[in-house]
């Protein structure tokens, strides 16, 4: 009889050095049976790496004032400011410990949830050659005030002409506990990539690769708002842009 198939859960348990030390050695035995494994192993390790490179200078620059006043409100005091600190130092410690698999936890459903609706709403729209946005990135600020409102949440364009995106524009979406939204960019090639934000009120949340066939996304949460940035590019490409649009999320309008 053939041992049961090990969860993804357990691999990457392994990759972030989570197993015990009896199931870390049984793993390891079995991962000396099964070179596919070991393949896996690898790719989730290189993408646990590709990560904190991207996103370390992201984390460790200070939390700006902003952030912590949106926290603290007209009344906070100084508790709520210490916890809105440690919110953000939670996801730097969660890059460290990297990629987890969306059914290791049950508390990881929304994240599976949020993956889905943002890899789905990429694949719709920006395949819509004429109507890929609801508002023009010619109109950007009337855009973010539409935007902003609807989700009660400052939302940002970034800018990402430095990777060679320009923004198109973006569009207001159903989201599971409310209003969410889409934000598309596109390259000289044609290629697109979009940010998909959500309300997010469970907390900060590590920063994550989701792969599934060609299109990648980078999934996290500042405790406000969540992220996915979906594209069909390399992960090291789409790690670095993402980095990016997390550092634009917490400077600008500040």
């Amino acid at each position: 009889m053939s041992p049961d198939p090990i969860r993804e859960a357990t691999l990457h348990a392994y990759v972030d050095g989570l197993l015990p030390p009896a199931e870390r050695a049984e793993f390891e035995r079995r991962l000396t049976q099964d070179p596919n494994m070991g393949q896996r192993v690898e790719d989730y390790a290189r993408q646990r790496r590709l990560l904190k490179e991207a996103f370390d200078p992201v984390l460790q620059e200070p939390v700006p004032e902003r952030m912590l006043a949106a926290r603290i409100g007209a009344r906070g005091s100084v508790w709520r400011r210490t916890a809105a600190a440690v919110a953000w130092i939670a996801l730097g410690a969660a890059v460290g410990w990297g990629i987890r698999d969306q059914q290791a936890r049950p508390e990881l459903a929304s994240e599976a949830e949020l993956v889905e609706r943002a890899r789905v709403a990429h694949v719709i729209y920006t395949a819509e050659p004429r109507r890929a946005v609801e508002i023009a990135a010619s109109q950007e600020q009337d855009m973010i005030r539409w935007l902003s409102k609807r989700m009660n949440a400052a939302v940002r364009v970034p800018n990402l002409t430095e990777y060679g995106f320009r923004a198109l524009g973006g569009r207001l979406l159903p989201g599971s506990r409310g209003p969410a939204c889409q934000l598309m960019y596109e390259n000289a090639a044609g290629k697109r990539l979009t940010i998909y934000l959500s309300r997010d009120a469970a907390g900060t949340k590590p920063v994550r690769f989701s792969d599934h066939e060609t299109v990648h996304v980078v999934f996290w949460s500042d405790g406000t708002l969540a992220f996915a940035v979906s594209a069909e590019l390399g992960r090291e490409e789409l790690a670095r842009i993402a980095a990016s649009i997390a550092r634009a999320s917490r400077t600008q309008g500040g």
